[in-house]
């Protein structure tokens, strides 16, 4: 079977191919795409070969979530049948001159079934398609110690911030989210968060003193990874009991004043890529209607425009949040 395909062939390009897909094997499973969604930071590390534990090899093909329907069961699988409704965070074919960058953005693909989720009917497919990045924020969430009625603070208005805020409250915090572009506010303040902070028109510590008086913050959530970004929140913690997660990935060796976190004694997590339980944990929110990330994205376009959503993501041509592509022609 011949399956659309987007690649990225050389450093700094991307393409649309078909790639020739075999019958899944032994515990795997093939998942007929309905939609992928675009990680903006990684792909485009990757796209640009700066992911530094794990060099490009292209040519290559890009994303890690996508969502779908089971179309055929390969020998071995249990729990699995034609037409469940599924979650995929990679896909392999028989083209092996194509590496994986986790292999996400294919019209169909072979998945084995430890990387593949059941996903509820009623969950919109979106929301299922961008599980990944809404994982990344439930891991930030989740790794705080966060008690019902507490104030999180996150740092960053894209998808994994926004992420993070609706995981916060899905697990009874209150989130206050923090960004500069407008239009992810007014989405913010609609879907994710509590109080929303336009850092570039207001003064960060005082909106946020204002907002949750003399309860403090118990968290910051940090998306965004920048000393600049630290500077905002770090004296909002209260010493010695305040925590940092700082979540996504980091291509730069340094970015923090580590002496400030010292200095305050602030507990510090780093949380990065994905577990099954997590994974399942975010989809069971999913389900509960708790986090929901369809409304987030901003753009959903053929898969055949891949090369020009690429190019708005990398030269911010225009507004955006969140980039999905859409497999059901393909």
């Amino acid at each position: 079977m011949k399956a659309k395909a987007i690649i990225f062939p050389k450093l700094g390009e991307v393409s649309v191919v078909e790639l020739e897909v075999p019958p899944p094997q032994r515990h795997e499973i093939q998942i007929r795409t309905r939609y992928s969604t675009v990680s903006a930071g990684t792909e485009s590390w990757i796209l640009r070969n700066l992911l530094s534990w794990s060099p490009t090899r292209f040519p290559c093909v890009p994303g890690y979530q996508r969502s779908g329907t089971v179309t055929a069961v390969g020998p071995g699988v249990s729990g699995w049948q034609v037409g469940d409704h599924a979650l995929a965070v990679t896909g392999s074919w028989a083209d092996k001159e194509v590496a994986r960058a986790f292999g996400g953005h294919i019209a169909a693909a072979n998945v084995p079934t430890a990387f593949a989720y059941h996903v509820a009917d009623h969950v919109d497919d979106l929301s299922a398609a961008s599980a990944m990045v809404a994982q990344v924020g439930y891991s930030a969430a989740s790794r705080a110690n966060v008690t019902a009625g507490d104030w999180v603070l996150v740092v960053g208005d894209g998808l994994v911030g926004q992420c993070s805020a609706q995981a916060a409250r899905a697990l009874g915090a209150r989130a206050i989210l923090v960004g500069h572009r407008p239009d992810r506010l007014k989405l913010a303040e609609q879907f994710s968060a509590d109080v929303v902070i336009n850092a570039r028109v207001e003064n960060v510590p005082m909106a946020v003193r204002q907002a949750v008086g003399a309860q403090g913050v118990r968290v910051a959530i940090d998306s965004i990874q920048a000393v600049d970004s630290q500077r905002q929140y770090i004296d909002l913690l209260e010493p010695g009991l305040g925590q940092v997660v700082c979540n996504g990935f980091n291509p730069d060796d340094h970015w923090a004043n580590v002496g400030l976190l010292q200095r305050r004694q602030l507990t510090t997590h780093f949380v990065l890529h994905w577990t099954r339980e997590r994974m399942e944990a975010t989809l069971a929110q999913m389900q509960a209607g708790k986090m929901c990330v369809a409304p987030l994205i901003t753009h959903v376009v053929p898969f055949s425009r891949a090369p020009e959503m690429y190019r708005m993501i990398a030269e911010r041509q225009q507004p955006f949040l969140g980039v999905a592509f859409d497999w059901r022609a393909a």
